[in-house]
């Protein structure tokens, strides 16, 4: 008689053990123990190959190149898709081990070492016994971290954290590097920065001087608050001997140190667009500030500003800060003055739709450029200062 090929390889406690299984499962152990490769048998078809496989039919179908999936012959060589060769190992259990420490001892899993071995209960092996061990492929190497200065488009389907893991960076590095608020949104085509921490504008500290009228309803406390000094210094500087005793109309001196950054367009509404395409292969490096049409542009600091017009921007200021940071303003329906140094707060224009916006809701295009460089993110700087 001739040797039954299963027990020449498995031992007849597991050649009865095989015999005595549905083919289906049959075909499960054999494809665990197997190659990456599969050899089609008498029986099989695709759809129940590409079960055993865990793969979908489709897959298996377009990585073979099979044009008819009803027509498969036996001895046929199938590729499993993404799978790779895996090499086995016999381990034979001595005095005090467990399939537990059998597993960690060759970097695989308890689950592994059961579905391979056709156990029932993992916590029950006898010395001597031999465990068929799988071990897989090496993993992959840990992904790089990104230089600085690298970019990541978004893709349909992708997360931030499907982002931060192929880059081998977090969530809350590209989070705080694009002034994302809502780490659950993002947008297709955008361009994300993968390092550095957001810009945010740090106005320069001047002394100011102004006479303050007061209007009705007005307390010293409140003008106080308002040109960031205290009651103590205005009734010091006024000869106010009663802080609680103030006139509608009574000019007030006010000598102060303020540290300001004016909000561009007060009132306006806008999200964190930073980012988002644009047509020619651009991005959009800055964020739009949205209010009705005629709503007054304001210098954020001090500087030295000039207007232009063109085919994109439209009327649009540039200014140069004494922040150190350069601010241009885009789409302006009018420009409020002629180049020259201005204070914080100074209008500089109007909101309006001009250039390649026209006919668009009217908004405020806004950009920074630390150092008068690249473009930051302006959202950190808006949100900071209460915009």
């Amino acid at each position: 008689m001739e040797p039954n090929p299963n027990e020449q390889h498995a031992g007849p406690n597991r050649a009865r053990w095989i015999k005595a299984m549905p083919a289906a499962v049959i075909l499960v152990i054999f494809i665990a123990a197997a190659s990456a490769d599969y050899v089609v048998q008498s029986g099989d078809t695709i759809n129940q190959i590409a079960a055993g496989l865990g793969v979908s039919k489709a897959e298996l179908v377009a990585v073979n190149g099979i044009s008819n999936p009803d027509l498969i012959r036996v001895g046929q060589v199938l590729v499993v898709p993404g799978q790779t060769t895996t090499a086995t190992t016999t381990h034979v259990v001595s005095a005090g081990e467990t399939l537990a420490g059998i597993a960690s001892k060759y970097g695989t899993n308890l689950d592994s070492l059961v579905s391979a071995n056709g156990l029932t209960n993992p916590n029950l092996i006898r010395i001597g016994q031999q465990i068929l061990v799988a071990s897989g492929p090496a993993p992959a190497p840990a992904p790089v971290a990104p230089a600085a200065g690298s970019t990541h488009t978004v893709s349909a389907g992708e997360t931030l954290a499907s982002i931060a893991s192929l880059h081998g960076t977090t969530v809350e590095v590209i989070a705080a590097a694009n002034g994302i608020t809502n780490t659950s949104v993002i947008y297709i085509g955008t361009i994300l920065q993968l390092t550095g921490g957001p810009f945010v504008a740090e106005p320069t500290t001047t002394p100011t001087v102004a006479v303050h009228t007061v209007a009705a309803g007005e307390s010293l406390a409140g003008v106080a608050g308002q040109y960031g000094t205290t009651v103590e210094a205005l009734a010091a500087a006024n000869g106010i001997a009663d802080p609680n005793l103030i006139r509608v109309g009574q000019e007030i001196q006010v000598q102060a140190t303020v540290s300001a950054w004016s909000c561009p367009v007060p009132g306006a509404h806008y999200f964190n667009d930073w980012g988002f395409p644009r047509s020619g292969g651009r991005f959009h490096e800055g964020n739009d500030l949205f209010a009705p049409k005629g709503s007054p542009v304001l210098a954020p600091v001090s500087g030295t500003v000039f207007f232009q017009n063109g085919p994109i921007g439209g009327l649009q200021f540039r200014m140069f800060g004494d922040d150190g940071t350069t601010y241009i303003g885009s789409h302006l329906d009018t420009m409020g003055g002629t180049d020259g140094y201005v204070t914080a707060g100074s209008q500089l224009g109007t909101v309006g739709d001009t250039g390649n916006a026209i006919g668009s809701r009217p908004h405020l295009h806004f950009e920074m450029h630390p150092a008068d460089g690249p473009a930051a993110n302006p959202y950190p700087t808006l949100q900071k200062y209460g915009c």
